[in-house]
């Protein structure tokens, strides 16, 4: 029994050592509302994360530093293994759709952010929870707040906040927790929706003022 024990927990400190993956394409998936003066309107947000990662030693030689994985400080890069891995960078491809549960699936927005990392983050020695998750310094491109949790090796949160211009409507709120998972496993249950419904009244009200642009809706 004792080696048995032992077995185990050689197993578990093995994998742990080894850190987790990112690398590869993430789903996006979030529900959320956009306001335009008194309206509220809910929306779903669909997207997908590329992400890439590197060993140490496959870094730039211009990069002398990376930030620690707690993304508070910098550690010199020659402090660090050359087997450890690095983040490295994030592209995140966004579309916003309104009255989605109705049929009418009207894309009203979307963005393409290119690089969400400028500075290597450094992945900690261990793989992320819901009660220890992996959380990355919040971005902002284009009047938005991005800011992506790791909650699991294969999963996680992307949370969503500011405002957007829109040809139709001009400036809206937008505030949502998506959830992303790697391609190819199973998506996660959104821990947090801040998707709001309306009333019959209000919605009439917010059809008449989303549609004054339809000229240009772009339809899926």
């Amino acid at each position: 029994m004792k080696k048995f024990f032992l077995c185990v927990m050689f197993m578990i400190f093995a994998v742990s050592a080894e850190g987790f993956d990112v690398s590869g394409k993430w789903n996006i998936l979030g529900t959320g509302f956009v306001e335009k003066s008194f309206v509220r309107i809910s929306l779903e947000l669909r997207g997908e994360m590329n992400l890439t990662t590197s060993e140490a030693m496959n870094l730039s030689h211009d990069m002398v530093n990376v930030i620690s994985n707690d993304t508070s400080t910098f550690i010199s890069r020659d402090k660090i293994s050359d087997y450890s891995d690095c983040l490295t960078g994030y592209e995140i491809n966004l579309s916003l759709y309104a009255f989605d549960k109705t049929g009418l699936d009207i894309k009203i927005w979307e963005d393409n952010y290119l690089n969400g990392i400028i500075i290597p983050i450094l992945f900690p020695d261990f793989t992320p929870t819901l009660n220890n998750p992996f959380v990355l310094p919040a971005v902002t491109h284009n009047g938005l707040t991005y800011q992506v949790t790791f909650t699991s090796e294969t999963s996680g949160k992307l949370r969503v906040t500011g405002y957007v211009d829109t040809e139709y409507v001009g400036d809206i709120e937008l505030n949502s927790d998506c959830a992303i998972w790697k391609d190819g496993t199973s998506r996660p249950s959104m821990v947090s929706e801040t998707s709001s419904g309306c009333d019959s009244g209000t919605g009439i009200f917010a059809v008449m003022i989303l549609l004054s642009g339809v000229r240009k809706f772009v339809r899926n």
